[in-house]
C-alpha cells in the first residue's frame, strides 16, 4: 500500500511539473501535502534536476531553435520552444514591472511578454506584429510568475496567427491574439528608413 501511495505521488508530481516545469521545490510539497525532504528524495528517484538547472537546461535548449529574434530581445525567459509550434515563456515579476506606489504590474510588460513570445515562436528570420487583440483577465501582482504559452494558428503567405494565454498558476491572467508578419529584405529596409511594414496588415 505505501508503494502504490509512492507511485502516485510520483506520478503527481511528474504531472505537475509538466503543466509547470518551473514549480519549485516548496510548492510542489504544498501542492501535494508532503514535506520538503520528501519532494526532494521523489525528485532523485525521477531523476528530476532541481529547479535551477531544469531552467537553465531548458533556456538553453529553447534559445537554440530561436530564429526571428534574439533572447535578450524577449520579455520573459524562453523555456520551451517548437519552431512554428508552441512556446513557452515565463517571468518572474519584481517591483520594477510595477506601477508607481503599488504592487500592481503593469500591463504593458503583460502585454510585451505575449508580443515578443508571439514573434519568438515563428521560424523566420524577422517578424513583427501586425495587429493584435488583448484581453486582461484579472491583474497580477509583485511577485507572480507569468507563465505564457503561445500557440501558431493558420498561416497564409507571410502572416502568422499566434494565441497566446498567459497565467499565475492555474489563473489565466491574459489572452493575446496576434497577427504577426515576417518581414521580407525589401520590407525590412523599408522600415529602416522609417517605413511602417505592420501598416499593410489587413
Amino acid at each position: 500500500m505505501r508503494s502504490e501511495t509512492k507511485q502516485m505521488r510520483q506520478k503527481q508530481l511528474l504531472g505537475l511539473l509538466d503543466s509547470d516545469p518551473l514549480m519549485s521545490d516548496s510548492e510542489l510539497a504544498r501542492a501535494l501535502g508532503v514535506s520538503l525532504g520528501t519532494i526532494r528524495l521523489d525528485r532523485v528517484l525521477l531523476n528530476v534536476p532541481e529547479l535551477r538547472e531544469r531552467a537553465r537546461q531548458m533556456a538553453e535548449n529553447a534559445s537554440s531553435r530561436l530564429t526571428s529574434m534574439k533572447q535578450e530581445d524577449v520579455l520573459g525567459e524562453i523555456i520551451e520552444l517548437e519552431p512554428n509550434r508552441l512556446a513557452l515563456s515565463v517571468l518572474s515579476t519584481n517591483r520594477e514591472y510595477a506601477f508607481r506606489h503599488t504592487d500592481l504590474i503593469a500591463d504593458h510588460y503583460i502585454y510585451a511578454q505575449a508580443a515578443t513570445l508571439a514573434i519568438a515562436v515563428v521560424k523566420e528570420e524577422l517578424v513583427i506584429v501586425g495587429s493584435a487583440r488583448a484581453n486582461f483577465m484579472h491583474p497580477a501582482r509583485v511577485g507572480d510568475r507569468l507563465m505564457a504559452c503561445a500557440k501558431l494558428g493558420t498561416h497564409k503567405d507571410n502572416k502568422y496567427a499566434v494565441s497566446v494565454h498567459t497565467r499565475i498558476g492555474n489563473r489565466e491572467v491574459f489572452v493575446g491574439r496576434f497577427v504577426v508578419v515576417a518581414v521580407t529584405d525589401a520590407e525590412s529596409a523599408r522600415v529602416s528608413r522609417g517605413g511602417h511594414a505592420a501598416e499593410r496588415v489587413g
